[in-house]
């Protein structure tokens, strides 16, 4: 299998018409397809080319790149360190221009979760020219909120080992303040994860906590006054709690540590509820003056960035 560690050369240019929507498109759960025209290297690639998971690879649950391969769009597994710099030409002469999320399970259509079926999210998919401002855009997915502006905001729960795996995986550790996340520095774990560690983790990866704003558009879609009935332990798929942008144990798992939205002051807030109070779980679940120096085991947290903006 072809491999991609990345060199620290300097990004391609991709060029595209429209420059307020991904390149690429969803025709199945495993494929995709360019949408717009493209140009790499100026080597032009015509709306409609497909691209396909590789068979035996598209383990649910993975990020995948989309990387030119002479005059060919293939997918293959996005297995970059997490510290690597911004997709480029890389060693094996794969240029990555974009990528996406291979979910557990698929996103919700209405407001009752999603399903088991795993399937690309259709809003996590990115490009060099429409992808977050964080340094490392895998497992996130993209909103577009009322006032016009958009964000992007991680699939899955922060976990223990961020340092290693990012701020968003399948199938890690969830960080709370039982299972406690490790030290920016490596050396050893935080003390507790109450607020402002919370924001000190996600500050070094780019991110910062969501906004109430930001999180009642992106859990909208589970199954509101429901909870999962037991403590998640790993990040992974809740089919009724998917919200319809593909956020993972959205509402009802553990709660996320977030901000009230001030953007002078913001309070510490927590959103969604938690394993054990259905009746208050949902999309709108939020306590937005929580006490900032929490922390316990039923409170983990979740990233989020701005949109970059092509030059």
């Amino acid at each position: 299998m072809l491999t991609a560690a990345a060199r620290p050369d300097s990004a391609p240019v991709l060029t595209k018409k429209n420059l307020d929507a991904p390149a690429f498109v969803v025709t199945g759960r495993a494929s995709l397809a360019l949408q717009d025209d493209i140009t790499i290297a100026g080597t032009l690639f015509a709306a409609g080319t497909a691209i396909t998971l590789p068979a035996g690879e598209h383990r649910p649950g993975s990020d995948f790149g989309i990387f030119v391969d002479g005059g060919t769009l293939i997918a293959l597994p996005d297995t970059r360190d997490t510290n690597a710099a911004v997709p480029g030409p890389l060693e094996n002469g794969l240029v990555q221009i974009g990528g996406f999320h291979f979910a557990p399970g698929g996103n919700a259509t209405a407001r009752s979760g999603g399903d088991d079926i795993p399937a690309i999210n259709p809003f996590s998919i990115w490009d060099l020219s429409f992808r977050p401002a964080c340094p490392d855009p895998r497992g996130m997915f993209v909103v577009s909120l009322p006032d016009g502006s958009r964000s992007w905001i991680d699939i899955y729960k922060l976990g223990v080992d961020h340092l290693k795996d990012g701020t968003s995986r399948c199938g890690v550790t969830i960080a709370d303040g039982e299972s406690l996340p490790g030290r920016i520095g490596g050396n050893g774990k935080v003390a507790r994860l109450d607020f402002p560690t919370a924001q000190e983790i996600l500050g070094h990866h780019g991110k910062q906590l969501l906004t109430y704003d930001e999180f009642r558009v992106a859990a909208f879609g589970v199954t509101e006054k429901t909870a999962a009935g037991k403590d998640p332990k790993i990040t992974a798929l809740d089919a009724p709690r998917t919200s319809r942008f593909g956020m993972m144990q959205a509402t009802g798992n553990l709660w996320d540590w977030g901000t009230d939205g001030d953007p002078d002051n913001p309070r510490a807030s927590i959103f969604g509820g938690c394993w054990w109070s259905g009746d208050d779980a949902g999309s709108r679940c939020a306590d937005l003056d929580a006490w900032p120096g929490l922390s316990d085991g039923l409170i983990s947290a979740r990233g989020r960035c701005g949109h970059m903006r092509p030059a």
